[in-house]
């Protein structure tokens, strides 16, 4: 009877170990978890957009705006004059800031100027073809992009 491994198991075991680092350290990245985070969050803030016009009977838009705070960012508001845009006094539900505190690592890349996604008191947009939306890490070496189609709905 013998006792320990061969030299051929060892190997065997740092092989399966070394192809499972390889695989899992990119995904322990905390530059591409915190874009992934900061899209779904995003995501999330189109259909909340859409669904506060709804539940509110009001228009309301999601301000993408790149000037935001360090690193861009998105408001979403209620537009109590219908204009499409966010102007002073009207209320912001939710406001995110990209390049600072728990978002420190991702800015908002595209679109490069203020746009907004709004949407009627039934939920459907008004004016935009849709819009693509990118996020990025600081060093711009992790990209994630976001797709708001015509609909309103986020691909």
């Amino acid at each position: 009877m013998r006792k320990g491994f061969s030299l051929l198991e060892l190997l065997l075991v740092l092989a399966v170990l070394g192809l499972v680092l390889a695989l899992g350290l990119p995904r322990l990245n905390p530059d591409a978890q915190a874009v992934n985070q900061a899209t779904r969050g995003l995501a999330e803030q189109v259909v909340r957009a859409r669904l506060e016009a709804i539940r509110q009977n009001a228009f309301v838009g999601l301000l993408l705006d790149p000037s935001l705070g360090a690193g861009g960012g998105y408001a979403v508001f209620i537009d109590e004059d219908a204009d499409g845009s966010l102007d002073a006094g009207e209320r912001v539900l939710q406001e995110v800031r990209f390049g600072q505190g728990d978002w420190g690592r991702v800015r908002l890349s595209a679109p490069q100027s203020p746009t907004v996604l709004p949407f009627d008191p039934r939920g459907i947009p008004q004016g935009f073809a849709g819009t693509a939306v990118r996020l990025q890490n600081r060093a711009g070496t992790y990209t994630r992009e976001l797709r708001v189609s015509p609909q309103g709905r986020v691909l």
